[in-house]
């Protein structure tokens, strides 16, 4: 979650790019009684018809709203205090939106609809301050606000149907699982708010969860793995978001066990999450919607206990020929042994050859043992073909530590010591986010000012960890952010970041 609000420095600043279209003419709306409907929209790229990552911090559905004759959207921003303003195109210029509401992190803004059917352009003024390695970012950003505008109401009058004829057919409700009294696990999805996609929550959460039945009365406790910065957790209940009840807090292992009552297992459980980042000093409100898998439904304790005690994981020493002289030796064998790398051939690593982006991932995603899936083609570069890395590949980007561009991934260019260092830190902050609290570095790199926007805090916290120091030419110190990676390179820069982990 971490890189998450991390990458947003990043994402808002340099993938902050558009925003799609809106509903039907003013003339129709006005034809409308005063009254309000939700629409769902996209945040779209400005000159291309890519859904921008800048529609993470802007809530959808936005609510249309006619008033005197016309319409108006109210729109609700996220991550507030970075937007200094947002204004629509009106005719050939810019207009400011009128501000409705300001708190709790969220602005919610309005603006009139003139036509649903055609783009809204937007530009939107962000600044960002107190940001390791950051400085002071000022920008404003062209966007387009696109609305699905299938489900605009009109005031067509009701036609009864005659009595002879059938009413529609509903579709069947998934049928409740009964089950008697007992303690039970459960598998679940953890989803978007309003996507039919995984919500980045779903890392922070365990499962299976746990369900105590008795009398009727089912109790779900789902265990929270960040502790330390998810501060508030709610469920709704009866269209209020109230606090989830809290079983229990271990410090040790920085985890929570929260705990809520469903009416059924075929339920959609809404939830709020509030998450606070100390080394942002950010807080960030993020929902999500828990779907119960309740054919997954074990009664604890009647799955097959082994017979044998497991047998204890041996490491075993893995060495290559070519790497006696090489000062990268002993990262190489460190994760090597530990399967994490692996050679060229039987007996050599090839230190020197350059690391592709393909193989770090691959290498990333060993190394924090990422659950793997059967593969899914989220890159078009990708394919199922590539079996040595595909769902390693997928893996790592549903962890959000790759994300590629335009639905490619280019797994066989070089990586740069720029991409590497951003997504170590996402790596890091995927497996344990307070790591990255307070990270400081007093590592000034002369070359600074070639480091793109979107890696500047990560090669940052990458110094302050000390899993980078640059290198040191003609008496300057300098990170060289473009240059390709070697082998031995890439080596090091994980071992280091499992060390950090530590």
């Amino acid at each position: 979650m971490k890189k998450n609000l991390i990458v947003f420095l990043t994402a808002i600043l340099l993938v902050f790019t558009a925003v799609p279209a809106m509903p039907s003419s003013a003339a129709e709306a006005g034809a409308q009684k005063e009254h309000s409907y939700e629409l769902p929209f996209k945040v779209m790229k400005q000159d291309e018809d890519k859904v921008s990552t800048a529609g993470d911090f802007v809530k959808s559905p936005l609510t249309v709203k006619v008033e005197e004759g016309k319409a108006f959207a109210y729109v609700t921003l996220l991550q507030s205090k970075y937007w200094q303003s947002l204004k629509v195109q009106d005719g050939k210029e810019f207009v400011d939106t009128t501000v409705v509401s300001d708190e709790n992190d969220e602005r919610v803004v309005k603006f009139e609809l003139k036509d649903y059917k055609k783009p809204v352009n937007v530009q939107a003024h962000i600044i960002v301050t107190g940001v390791p390695g950051l400085g002071v970012y000022d920008k404003t950003y062209d966007l387009r606000f696109v609305i699905d505008s299938s489900n605009v109401p009109t005031e067509k009058p009701e036609v009864e149907k005659p009595e002879t004829e059938k009413p529609e057919t509903e579709k069947p409700e998934t049928p409740e699982v009964s089950v008697k009294d007992g303690e039970y696990t459960i598998g679940y999805k953890v989803l978007h708010e309003t996507e039919e996609k995984e919500s980045q929550m779903l890392r922070y959460m365990e499962t299976p969860a746990m369900v105590s039945v008795k009398d009727g009365k089912k109790i779900v406790s789902v265990k929270l793995t960040n502790n330390e910065q998810i501060t508030e957790v709610q469920v709704k209940e009866d269209g209020e978001f109230v606090d989830a009840t809290v079983v229990s807090v271990d410090e040790a292992t920085n985890s929570r066990i929260v705990s809520f009552e469903v009416a059924d297992f075929a339920t959609t459980v809404d939830m709020s999450f509030t998450v606070f980042v100390a080394a942002m000093n950010h807080t960030g409100h993020y929902k999500a919607r828990l779907v119960l898998d309740q054919d997954s439904m074990k009664l604890e304790g009647t799955e097959e206990e082994p017979t044998e005690e497991p047998e204890e994981e041996i490491e075993v020493p893995v060495t290559f020929k070519d790497i006696d002289k090489t000062w990268a030796k002993p990262y190489i064998e460190a994760l090597a042994s530990k399967g994490i790398v692996k050679g060229k051939t039987a007996d050599t690593f090839v230190p020197n050859d350059k690391m592709t982006r393909g193989q770090f991932a691959l290498v990333i995603a060993r190394a924090l043992d990422l659950p793997k899936q059967d593969a899914e083609g989220t890159f078009s570069d990708v394919t199922k073909e590539m079996t040595n890395l595909v769902q390693e590949v997928e893996a790592a980007n549903r962890a959000g530590i790759i994300n590629g561009d335009n639905g490619k991934f280019n797994p066989n260019a070089e990586i740069t010591r720029q991409q590497m260092a951003t997504m170590i830190i996402r790596a890091i902050e995927y497996k344990d986010a307070s790591v990255l609290e307070n990270v400081k570095s007093d590592i000034v790199f002369a070359d600074e000012a070639h480091i793109n926007d979107y890696a500047k805090s990560s090669v940052a916290m990458a110094a302050g960890l000390g899993i980078i120091d640059g290198n040191d030419v003609k008496g300057k110190k300098m990170f060289e952010p473009k240059m390709g990676a070697t082998r031995a390179h890439a080596v090091k820069m994980v071992y280091n970041m499992l060390e950090a982990i530590k």
